[in-house]
Order: C-alpha cells, then sequence, then structure tokens
C-alpha cells in the first residue's frame, strides 16, 4: 500500500471524529437553548463530517483501483466502422417533388 492511502484513510477518519465533536458541541448548545450559536456550527460539523466521508471513499477507491488486476483493463479500442459521408447529397439520391407551374399561365 502506498503512503498517501494511508495518509487519506487517516484524515478522512480524523475528520469524521470532528465533525462528530463539531455536533455534540452543537447538540450541547441546543440543550442550553441556544439556537443561533448552534445552527453555524452545526453546517460546520456536516461539512467537516462529510469530507471525512468523502476522504474515506476516495481511499478505498485508490485501494481498489490498485489492486485491479491487468485482466480486468479495459481491451484495446477496435477501429470505428467507416460512416456514412458528409458533403453535398447526391442528384440521385434526391426524391422527386411537385414540378413548379410556369409564371404565365392561369388555372381558369
Amino acid at each position: 500500500m502506498g503512503v498517501s492511502y494511508w495518509l487519506r484513510e487517516i484524515a478522512g477518519w480524523a475528520l469524521i471524529l470532528i465533525g462528530l465533536i463539531i455536533f455534540w458541541t452543537a447538540y450541547d448548545l441546543l440543550l442550553g437553548k441556544r439556537v443561533f450559536e448552534a445552527t453555524p456550527l452545526t453546517f460546520v460539523g456536516f461539512v467537516v463530517f462529510r469530507g471525512g466521508v468523502h476522504l474515506l471513499k476516495v481511499a478505498v477507491a485508490a485501494q481498489a483501483a490498485r489492486n485491479l488486476p491487468a485482466a480486468v483493463a479495459p481491451a484495446p479500442r477496435r477501429p470505428r466502422p467507416a460512416g456514412r459521408p458528409v458533403g453535398p447529397t447526391p442528384a440521385k439520391a434526391v426524391l422527386p417533388g411537385p414540378k413548379a407551374r410556369p409564371a404565365g399561365r392561369d388555372l381558369g
């Protein structure tokens, strides 16, 4: 295992613990009926706690990617099939439509 994996793992758990301590402090403030002081502290605790959870997810994903065997690695890309040409439409591919009448004739 790399050192960065363990640093992320330890930092993630530390942030989760700090977030829980902040939540406990906010709860203690709420028990003392200090709502205005507890509200921003709750938001800070939420951000810190979510940051720790995110660091743990990144650490586990890095460990899983490092342990991924080469057999599961993506296969070389196949060449793409030739598509239809892009350009003006050939005249023989256009369906005939109604013909325009000459301007001088009346139907009357």
